[in-house]
């Protein structure tokens, strides 16, 4: 029967005092139920780490649980941060879309412009399609590089 997880904490922060002279601060001792499958999980990161070479002492099952607990902590406080914080990716999103759909309209208009300057006329590199076409070949070189499609997927 699996147990459910359950966390009982026993957070007696334990001094050993050697006279008066040093106080040494010892771990809090805390008591966690988990599942049989978190339980099997934490004793394959103890066999892994065991097979890489790490000693025993080293490697334990309360070591990997407290590491995990610790990671857990820092992930939470990292979610309740964004939550606090003003800042709106959406908004942001929204913002630099817009600005990226502007400076395309921009430059598309000033490209027209452009090829139409009497001092270009005749010179086919300056054709307007051919310019966009150009354009239009140059970034889907670059987009592959970052973002490579399949086969399959290239209805474009």
């Amino acid at each position: 029967m699996p147990s459910r997880a359950f966390l009982a904490f026993q957070n007696i922060l334990m001094y050993r005092s050697f006279g008066n002279i040093n106080k040494e601060k010892i771990m809090a001792r805390v008591q966690v139920y988990v599942s049989d499958e978190v339980s099997e999980k934490i004793r394959v990161i103890a066999e892994k780490r065991r097979a890489e070479g790490a000693r025993d002492k080293d490697v334990s099952f309360s070591s990997i649980a407290s590491m995990l607990v610790e990671l857990g902590l820092r992930v939470y406080e990292a979610q309740m941060e964004r939550k606090e914080s003003s800042f709106n990716q959406a908004l942001y999103n929204k913002t630099i879309f817009e600005n990226v759909m502007k400076t395309q309209f921009i430059v598309s208009k000033l490209l027209a412009m452009e090829s139409l300057s009497p001092h270009l006329a005749g010179n086919g590199k300056f054709d307007f399609r051919d310019m966009v076409t150009c354009i239009r070949e140059d970034v889907q070189q670059i987009v592959e590089k970052f973002f490579p499609q399949e086969e399959e997927s290239q209805d474009n």
